[in-house]
């Protein structure tokens, strides 16, 4: 039973710890967004540092939100 009870305890802090990291990659994907708005309306001409943003961000989004590393990861979730 204090098993079950630890295991509940860890899933939840497990749980907090991806949302907040889920939110602070929102939260970078919004301000490179703004970045990327800003650059392209006062030099439209550095087409480099864009590609560089928005290819950042595709692996973002890639790597937290669409869990690719699941794929490849240890089978240590496969029984939930």
């Amino acid at each position: 039973m204090d098993e079950n009870k630890k295991t509940e305890e860890q899933n939840n802090g497990d749980y907090k710890d991806q949302k907040n990291i889920g939110i602070a990659v929102f939260l970078l994907l919004v301000a490179l967004t703004i970045g990327e708005f800003f650059i392209g309306s006062i030099a439209a001409d550095w087409n480099w540092p864009l590609w560089g943003i928005a290819i950042f961000k595709a692996v973002l989004i890639i790597y937290y939100f669409m869990h690719v590393t699941r794929l490849f990861g240890s089978s240590k979730e496969e029984g939930s």
